[in-house]
């Protein structure tokens, strides 16, 4: 039973992803603007992403996030839910990393292209710098991104996701179950902080605290 009822709530959730795509698409090509493939996914996919899978989320730390500057966001990643959770989670609206291949996916493809998100190369280290290199634009015009924190001169966001891979680890295992996802936000590390550091030692000090959360 628990099976049929995971099949039908990951049915419902694509289709609903799928919607919103198309809306937000749509929406952009009316427009002639690509702010409304950020504001839907922010504002419209992602919570009714995270009420058909049976999650409530919880944020903890979000007064430690300042307006008056550009975040780079990272976070540890273990579920599809991790995605809508951290769009809710922060007061800003964000631009992710995504791998290459889903470019080639009808619709959610156009999508990624079309609401900056940044697509890197994994096999292609020099395709990869030059697409990091793409992120740190964004940054510098006040964008907010998922991304390694040594590519940027933006403040830091350690977070940590908790709860979302018992809620739905992957779409290949249907044991789902109902639950809270929380994401704790930690206090922005300042680009003079981290590069006190060795370049090899800022992932791991980030890493760290993020553990700490």
């Amino acid at each position: 039973m628990r099976a049929i009822v995971a099949v039908i709530r990951i049915t419902i959730f694509a289709t609903w992803s799928v919607f919103c795509i198309f809306l937000s698409l749509f929406s952009s090509l009316l427009l002639l603007s690509k702010k409304p493939t950020i504001f839907f996914a922010k504002h419209l996919w992602s919570p009714v992403a995270l009420f058909i899978m049976g999650a409530k989320l919880k944020v903890i730390g979000r007064e430690n996030i300042q307006e008056k500057h550009s975040y780079v966001v990272m976070g540890n990643h273990c579920s599809y839910l991790d995605i809508p959770a951290l769009f809710l989670a922060m007061p800003f609206h964000l631009h992710f990393i995504a791998k290459k291949e889903l470019k080639r996916m009808p619709f959610l493809g156009w999508y990624l292209v079309l609401s900056d998100m940044i697509l890197i190369d994994r096999k292609n280290t020099a395709k990869a710098k030059e697409s990091l290199a793409e992120a740190v634009k964004l940054v510098n015009k006040g964008k907010h991104v998922v991304i390694f924190p040594e590519d940027a001169e933006a403040h830091i966001v350690p977070t940590h996701i908790k709860g979302s891979y018992e809620v739905f680890p992957s779409s290949k295992k249907l044991n789902m179950q109902r639950g809270t996802i929380t994401v704790c936000i930690g206090k922005p590390i300042s680009p003079e902080e981290y590069k006190k550091f060795e370049m090899d030692d800022r992932v791991d000090y980030v890493k760290q605290l993020m553990q700490n959360l």
